[in-house]
């Protein structure tokens, strides 16, 4: 996928106010992540490059841990997704906190 349908599809669905969701990206070499993108300070610079964090599902739960304990955002968690090799992006639920 190209860089404005990329960041169109993230900047629409994560936009200020909405509840972040559960997302499924589908990759050219058979690879599936579940999971969400997350803006960190580098998100412009990547998106020039139409590369994009996304923290998968199975970090979630470290990731806001480490939020709730320390107060940070940290980008250990998150992989970069590169646009070209994206086929399809769908938003599939919302995040549910885990208790």
């Amino acid at each position: 996928m190209n860089r404005d349908e990329i960041s169109g599809m993230i900047e629409d669905r994560y936009a200020v106010g909405h509840s972040p969701t559960v997302t499924r990206v589908m990759c050219k070499d058979d690879i599936t992540f579940y999971g969400y993108f997350n803006s960190f300070g580098d998100y412009t610079e990547l998106k020039e490059k139409n590369q994009y964090r996304f923290i998968p599902r199975n970090n979630f739960k470290a990731f806001r841990d480490e939020h709730n304990n320390k107060g940070i955002y940290s980008t250990k968690h998150s992989i970069i997704i590169n646009g070209d090799e994206v086929i399809d992006i769908e938003f599939v639920l919302p995040v549910t906190v885990e208790v």
